[in-house]
Formats: C-alpha cells, sequence, structure tokens
C-alpha cells in the first residue's frame, strides 16, 4: 500500500536562533534598564519552552549553549560592575543554575516529544497497511491518513479526503446512540473508547467501528468500515 502520511515537519535553525537572539535582546534590555537579576530567567525559561515544544533536541541543545553563555557574560559584567556586593551573588548564582537546569529540561522534552512523534508516525504507518477501508484524524478531526482500501471503498480520491476533517468526508448515525452526532460525541469520548456507526463515504454505506486513542494532541481517532 501507498503512504499518505509523512513524517510533520519542524521549524529550522534559523527561527531558533532569531527566538535565542531575541531572548538574549531582552535579557539585555532588562539587565541595563532594571539592573534585575531576577527577571532573565524569565525569557530563558519561556524560550527554553517554545523550543521544546517546536524543536528537535540538537536544535535545543544548539540553542541553550549560546544563551547560557550569554547568560554567563553577563552575570560576569553585572558582578563586575558593582564588587563588594556578596549579598547579589547567591541571586547571580541561583539565575545561572536555573537557566542551566531550564535548557537541559528543554532538551530532556524535545528528545521525548520527538521519541512520541516517531511513535506515533510508526503507529499510523502500521494502521495504514491494514488491508480494510480505514481513516486515522488528529485531535481536530483532521484525516491525516487512509488506507488504499479506502480509496477503492468509496470512490474517492486521496485529494478528496486527506487534509479535510471528519464531518466534511463522513456522514453517519449511529447505530447504539440516540443523537446522530458521532462527531460529538468522539471528541467528548473516553480514551480507548470503541463505538459503533453507520457511516456514510462517497458512494457507499458502511456499518464501522469508531475509536479514540491517545489524549490531547496526539490524540488519534480511528474509524475502520467493516
Amino acid at each position: 500500500m501507498t503512504s499518505t502520511l509523512s513524517q510533520r515537519s519542524e521549524p529550522g535553525v534559523f527561527s531558533a536562533g532569531i527566538i535565542t537572539l531575541t531572548a538574549m535582546a531582552l535579557i539585555l534590555w532588562v539587565d541595563k534598564a532594571f539592573q534585575d537579576v531576577t527577571s532573565a530567567p524569565v525569557f530563558a525559561i519561556g524560550v527554553f519552552f517554545l523550543l521544546a515544544i517546536f524543536y528537535k533536541p540538537k536544535i535545543v541543545f544548539w540553542c541553550c549553549l549560546p544563551l547560557w553563555a550569554f547568560v554567563s557574560w553577563r552575570l560576569y559584567v553585572m558582578f563586575t560592575a558593582t564588587p563588594g556586593q556578596e549579598a547579589d551573588v547567591a541571586r547571580l548564582w541561583i539565575r545561572l543554575t536555573t537557566i542551566g537546569i531550564g535548557g537541559c529540561l528543554a532538551i530532556v522534552a524535545s528528545a521525548y516529544r520527538s521519541k512520541l512523534d516517531s511513535v506515533r508516525f510508526q503507529l499510523i504507518k502500521i494502521l495504514e497497511a491494514i488491508p480494510l477501508p480505514l481513516l486515522i484524524a488528529d485531535s481536530a478531526g483532521r484525516i491525516i491518513a487512509a488506507s488504499s482500501a479506502t480509496y477503492s471503498f468509496s470512490g474517492l480520491s486521496k485529494e478528496n479526503v486527506i487534509g479535510f476533517r471528519m464531518p466534511e468526508v463522513l456522514g453517519s448515525h449511529l447505530l447504539e446512540e440516540a443523537d446522530e452526532n458521532w462527531y460529538h460525541h468522539w471528541l467528548q469520548s473516553p480514551e480507548g473508547m470503541v463505538f459503533d456507526a453507520e457511516l456514510q463515504i462517497g458512494s457507499r454505506r458502511s456499518n464501522a467501528k469508531v475509536g479514540r486513542l491517545g489524549s490531547g494532541r496526539y490524540a488519534m481517532m480511528i474509524v475502520i468500515f467493516l
């Protein structure tokens, strides 16, 4: 069977560099304008959060290094400019340690997210290979994959299926539920739940199994026509 899914593309080094440089500029501005050593970690942690969500671990690592070095340099400048203030030493070390730990956590979180994305991609590829008509949708109900049997079963082309939301492709009537809005029924159902539905796809009307796998942004809807 021909796959209809490609792995999720991620932002590149250029945008990550812009985010990192913006954080450096904000830290420099805060240091000069307010002379406050406690504000910089807020910007740094915010950057780490964005990097961990959207970027690969290698990119996160190479962005954390210059940011940590920049913060270390700023601490050195601030400390040498106002010598003798021993009470601020602890605050400076807390700032440096916080950003260092935050960077390490961002790298770990990015690696974990990338692993989840890889497992999800492999799972979808396996589901695509099932010799039955089936659709796979993401947490928003957008169809991201379908088996080759789906097209011959429904008479629809790939261009009329992939990228559309489930309600735009399927009509239905729940066999086991009183309401007819199966789509919202699925959205509100707990993960792992499977229910029966009678679905219309293209020129075919068929009984189907509708299930929800996972939760949050990694949730998937799987529809298997019987």
